[in-house]
């Protein structure tokens, strides 16, 4: 059965608890990832270097921030910064546990227990029912929704006076008000949150805070954020980049991304299956040149149990446990001009690419230049020609032969017809690098929408007899 969360936090008998016993040795970093309910909790109050508060006013505004940054992401720096103004004897008490005050750390585990079950609050306020020049008494309320999508009222009473000797305000008493029979004994075994609200969260993240058409520059912590939702071991695919973990898989995009300014065609969909969802994402992006680039996301979601030993049980969260990141496409539309000087170009430092290992998907880039249906291609003159679908293939086999490329000469036929051969000169993928001339022919047309397409591509000669070699030593 699953438990759900009708938290009516009001006033009320607590006696039906009286056998209900909480466990506060829970590790403090079990509860899964983050969760950013209304607004990302940034540095505490203290780390922005605000002074310590010794009005009833900035006790308020103290009070609210730090229960908020607790119940929104489990921020432990929040509860630390607001204890420094517990009192030494400081009264805490909870429906919990009726009749029983709290030690510091109790507080905390309940803190961060209760914060499991709130998908998002609102309507956060803060008011004083007693405010004198050295005493305070306030009331902290908010709404908040569950994810069975109950809406709950929360409440929580706090005491402070001033200490003269430290200058500030020093808090005596604090008390959750509200009726716990409803929270479960048992930890759920289905995750708290209904997995279209997971997905929604993730769709939101990718398209309004990552990926935005005008958008701030992203920061490694963006990234991060977003990696709060993918485990640990997640198995993750990058094209043509090494297997990457998590870690490495949150610098790559914060590293790849870095400088973006102009995003836009964000698409985003998801589809069920048996055991697990995925979601895919695609984003088109410019780079500083003009050029501009496809990335396609693919993303799958399980359920993900993480197990406490001191509870003896576990909890249930909606996790990545797999990304794909598909081949980069260059999506850039090559406008045919009175000749064909800047597509020949392309197709040089495209072909170049394959060999030379750029960091993005070089083989998608150089085909993304043919046009598939019409496309001829051959390894040497007088071979049978082979069509679109074989060039990759036999580009990844020359890319693993050579380890650099350069251009050496290029010979126009006709630019019109965008008809030119070149001579790459490449070096062996050896401790000793043996240089080799690959010469290369190419051919291509301009479309009814007046771009270029290339549809010829021929190697004049076999690549194993070139016409000169050099040997340099790898020093």
């Amino acid at each position: 059965m699953r438990f759900l969360l009708p938290l009516l936090l009001l006033f009320s008998s607590t006696s039906a608890f009286d056998s209900f016993e909480f466990d506060y040795d829970i590790p403090t970093d079990y509860y899964g990832p983050k969760r950013h309910l209304i607004e990302s909790v940034g540095r505490t109050p203290s780390e922005r270097g605000d002074p310590d508060p010794n009005t009833a006013g900035q006790m308020n505004l103290r009070f609210k921030e730090d229960i908020f940054g607790v119940l929104n992401s489990r921020s432990r720096a929040h509860f630390d910064d607001l204890a420094q103004y517990f009192h030494p004897k400081i009264q805490i008490h909870v429906c919990f546990v009726p009749g029983r005050a709290l030690k510091k750390n109790e507080l905390w585990a309940v803190m961060a227990y209760l914060s499991l079950y709130y998908q998002k609050l609102h309507d956060v306020e803060i008011t004083n029912q007693l405010n004198e020049k050295q005493y305070v008494l306030g009331l902290m309320y908010y709404n908040a929704s569950t994810p069975a999508g109950d809406h709950i009222f929360g409440k929580w009473k706090y005491e402070a006076s001033m200490d003269y000797n430290k200058n500030m305000m020093i808090i005596d008493y604090i008390y959750f008000v509200g009726n716990c029979q409803d929270i479960p004994l048992k930890t759920p075994q289905e995750p708290m949150e209904e997995v279209d609200h997971f997905l929604e969260r993730v769709r939101a993240k990718l398209i309004h805070g990552l990926f935005l058409p005008y958008g701030v520059e992203e920061k490694l912590k963006d990234f991060e954020d977003f990696g709060d939702w993918i485990t640990e071991d997640a198995q993750i695919v990058v094209c043509d980049e090494p297997k990457m973990n998590k870690d490495q898989f949150i610098r790559y995009m914060a590293d790849r991304y870095s400088g973006i300014r102009k995003y836009s065609n964000n698409t985003y969909t998801h589809q069920k299956f048996n055991q697990h969802f995925e979601i895919y994402f695609s984003t088109t992006w410019e780079a500083q040149n003009t050029t501009k680039f496809m990335d396609t996301y693919v993303f799958r979601v399980k359920k993900e149990e993480q197990w406490v030993p001191y509870m003896n049980q576990g909890f249930s969260f909606w996790k990545i446990y797999w990304v794909t990141k598909k081949c980069t496409r260059d999506v850039t539309k090559h406008i045919a001009l009175l000749d064909g000087a800047t597509i020949l170009e392309e197709v040089n430092k495209r072909f170049c690419g394959m060999i030379n290992g750029e960091n993005w998907d070089v083989y998608q880039s150089f085909l993304d230049l043919f046009e598939k249906s019409d496309t001829e291609w051959g390894t040497c003159a007088g071979s049978k020609s082979q069509t679109y679908d074989h060039i990759r293939g036999h580009m990844e086999k020359v890319a693993t032969r050579y380890a650099k490329c350069t251009v050496s000469e290029v010979r126009i036929r006709n630019l019109v017809a965008a008809d030119f051969s070149t001579t790459f000169l490449v070096s062996r993928a050896t401790e000793v690098q043996e240089q080799e001339e690959l010469d290369v022919g190419f051919a291509g047309f301009k479309d009814k929408k007046g771009l270029w397409q290339m549809n010829r591509m021929y190697f004049e000669c076999d690549e194993t007899k070139k016409k000169k070699k050099r040997m340099i030593l790898d020093l």
